[in-house]
């Protein structure tokens, strides 16, 4: 529950409660951990662990009398105890023996467990009904035997306020009362067990967050009402219906919801062709049909001449170039964009879950809106089966060159426009990737609309990125055939299925993007977010903590440093004058060592063969060399069309004219070329260096840092320190950013756990 990945200072309360452990040994001495676990079944069941009678007051009976065991625990309204008549009187009252949350960066909320120690079987009987029951609402509270640590402590639940704590606000405002030594969760029980020790079972409960048990679930092939029938699939459009279409964004609509799989249609789905920003061309890019086939027409060869078939010819740049015959220059790859495809996506669960005893509905919704992504000047997709990306740069990848030229191409200077731009009746659409306009203080302006993707917690920085470095996940284009595969599976889990497309996505990209579902800051919906994304930071503003030594306010610490195979190799390479491509910055902004770059005393005494210069001679006649740079021409032309992904502009309908040149008819979807890729990404890095401010840092690396301190309510996702004690190429070069927290309470111990992520400063 945070706005990760996005920068935010740990909290001042969590920053003061840390400097007290400062070289002061006696200020944690005497403190034990208190734990409360409420379940919300029928009046509620609250039980107390370790509690410290004097703060606490009434606390409930623990041994009980010569018929009874001790007390359950207590109703929500603390007024009536829960106790079972048990033929072994005198036996302890259930307790609470661990406890663990864990905030980590692979899951998409806060995970938690516990396990609650029984002494006879009919507290187990009891306990179970409350507390291993799947689905049901459970609320933890835990906090120090202090006078801040019982101060947000209440006898009496309620309902109403107990479902506030979604809310990531409300969360955080009672830890801050309770300057961190105070912690609650509340989620959903989704698994435990029972086992036995000795004389006493072990009660092991397993929870998930609010907002993400329906992610978690298995969908069916149909989706079911309230009455749990059956709801038939959603008709097709009929031929005649898409051909009789006036509307281009509907018509478009139309043929994209026909290639939806029969298992996922639905009247809520097809009803969103009377929404303009749905039904519009700008959403749906090479789904005609009749587009399609006319401007391969115009490439494929003709028997124009009795039984002389002509070579094809295409126009572009203002010349015509020859290509094989049947060439088709459109591919079959639709695409429709990713903002699109999530409102879907969402309406195929907007039936929701409905819960036990209650006429409310838990609704899957997963926002895709505010997730921003990494990106470089002349980003495009190497992957054709997966992603288009509308860049305004896209590389200019030149036909009329391939085919005139006997070498690839190797230089990319221009150009070309492969943004969707479109109107459609009085709604016009742009839509591009990377943003051209710079993001400032987490706000930009999209198509007449402001997005605002700066949280609303004060301890997190402002977002501000300069324009060609991020742009929206929304603007990218996911291929239909790609997402058909996925959503059609049967009993998938909507997570899954999310991950699967996003990780295509991304390996379509060269990797750059690193994608994560969380639980967002309001409890009330999942958020997509791209964890390589990073902002701006002042160093000034960065608490600095110490790995070891007297004002070392951990337990124990451990520091993973994973010089990778493709780090080795860049290094390797340069120190033999050579550059490997790598998608990882240098430490230290200098391409030589790591740790050192000084020079090694053997391997300049190496005696290294050196390559020969070639002087040989083709050997050819004129008319043998004038044939053998016709083939190296064709087939250089061929590799290209392996490689270029055509698509249709959007507004393009299949009456009109065809005849201009192929820049004025298509976009470049894809260039299977990644080689090219990375180089003009790493010329987007040096872009980024030169035209951001100092306070540029980069995605996330292979850096890892863990450390155990005692527990400490506040710290969150997003929280960014610097480690005294680590090597200086590290420490003086960037600073880490908080991933995962856990918090673990064994007997009478609380311990929080934090994970960060390095992060280097660019500049």
């Amino acid at each position: 529950m945070s706005a990760f990945p996005h920068f935010s200072n740990i909290s001042e309360y969590v920053q003061t409660e840390l400097k007290k452990r400062k070289g002061n040994n006696s200020y944690l001495s005497k403190r034990n951990v208190w734990i409360r676990v409420a379940s919300a079944v029928n009046l509620g069941c609250q039980i107390l662990s370790n509690p410290n009678f004097q703060l606490f007051g009434n606390a409930p009976s623990i041994y009980g009398f010569s018929n009874l065991s001790g007390t359950i625990g207590k109703e929500w309204n603390s007024k009536k105890s829960i106790v079972v008549t048990d033929v072994m009187g005198f036996r302890p009252k259930p307790n609470i023996t661990s406890l663990e949350i864990d905030e980590g960066a692979g899951n998409l909320s806060r995970k938690a467990s516990f396990t609650i120690i029984c002494y006879t079987k009919n507290q187990l009987d009891e306990v179970c009904k409350y507390f291993l029951e799947p689905g049901f609402t459970i609320f933890l509270e835990w906090g120090w035997n202090t006078a801040l640590g019982v101060s947000q402590f209440t006898e009496v639940l309620v309902a109403d306020e107990v479902a506030k704590f979604q809310d990531f606000a409300k969360v955080n405002e009672k830890r801050e009362a309770a300057g961190g030594h105070y912690d609650n969760y509340l989620g959903f029980i989704t698994g435990g067990s029972i086992s036995t020790s000795g004389d006493t079972w072990q009660v092991n409960v397993k929870l998930t967050g609010f907002t993400e048990l329906p992610a978690y679930l298995m969908t069916t092939d149909k989706l079911k009402t309230d009455e749990n029938t059956p709801k038939e699939a959603a008709r097709l459009f009929q031929p005649t219906e898409i051909s009789s279409q006036q509307d281009l964004g509907k018509k478009r609509f139309m043929m994209m919801f026909n290639k939806l799989p029969a298992n996922r249609l639905s009247e809520d789905i097809r009803g969103l062709i009377d929404t303009p920003k749905i039904a519009h061309p700008a959403n749906f890019l090479n789904f005609d049909e009749g587009v399609k086939t006319k401007i391969n027409d115009e490439t494929d060869g003709f028997n124009l001449l009795g039984l002389q078939i002509i070579s094809p010819k295409v126009k572009t740049e203002g010349s015509k170039v020859e290509t094989p015959e049947g060439t088709k220059i459109i591919s079959d790859n639709s695409y429709i964009r990713f903002g699109t495809l999530m409102t879907i996506f969402n309406k195929i669960f907007d039936g929701g879950l409905k819960l036990a005893g209650s006429e409310k509905l838990i609704k899957l919704t997963v926002s895709s809106e505010r997730c921003i992504c990494s990106a470089f000047e002349k980003i495009y997709s190497t992957d054709a089966s997966k992603l288009f990306i509308p860049n305004l740069d896209t590389p200019k990848f030149s036909l009329k060159q391939a085919a005139e030229t006997t070498v690839e191409q190797s230089t990319y200077n221009g150009s070309i426009d492969c943004s969707i731009i479109c109107t459609n009746g009085d709604l016009s659409l742009k839509f591009q990737f990377p943003m051209q306009e710079d993001l400032k203080g987490g706000k930009v302006k999209k198509n007449d609309d402001t997005i605002n993707i700066q949280p609303k917690i004060a301890s997190f920085n402002s977002i501000d990125k300069k324009a060609k470095t991020y742009g929206f996940l929304d603007d990218l284009y996911v291929n239909m055939d790609f997402v058909r595969g996925i959503i059609e599976t049967k009993n998938f889990s909507v997570k899954d299925a999310l991950y699967q497309i996003l990780n295509g996505m991304s390996s379509a990209a060269g990797g750059i993007w690193d994608f994560n579902i969380i639980e967002s800051t309001n409890g009330r919906e999942l958020e997509i977010v791209e964890l390589n994304v990073s902002g701006k930071v002042s160093s000034d503003d960065i608490i600095k903590l110490e790995l070891m030594g007297v004002d070392s306010i951990f337990i124990d610490a451990s520091l993973d440093i994973d010089i990778s195979g493709a780090k080795m190799n860049q290094i390797i390479g340069s120190r033999l004058g050579k550059k490997i491509n790598s998608s990882q910055p240098d430490i230290k902004g200098k391409p030589k060592g790591l740790f050192s770059d000084s020079t090694d005393l053997i391997l300049e005494k190496f005696e290294l063969k050196e390559n020969p210069s070639d002087t040989s001679t083709t050997g050819l006649t004129a008319e043998e060399q004038k044939k053998a740079d016709e083939e190296a021409k064709d087939a250089n032309l061929q590799l290209f069309l392996d490689r270029v992904n055509y698509i249709p502009k959007p507004n393009l309908k299949s009456d009109d004219t065809f005849s201009k040149d192929l820049e004025a008819l298509t976009i470049i979807g894809s260039f299977n070329d990644q080689v090219a890729f990375q180089g003009l990404k790493e010329i987007g890095d040096e872009f980024k260096k030169n035209t951001d401010n100092s306070n540029a840092v980069s995605p996330l690396m292979p850096i890892k840092f863990t450390g155990t301190m005692h527990g400490i309510g506040g710290l969150k996702r997003g929280d960014k320190f610097i480690i005294n004690g680590l090597p200086k190429e590290y420490q003086d070069n960037g600073f880490f950013q908080v991933t995962a927290v856990k918090h673990i309470i064994e007997g009478m111990n609380w311990k929080t756990e934090i994970e960060g992520g390095f992060r280097k400063k660019l500049n």
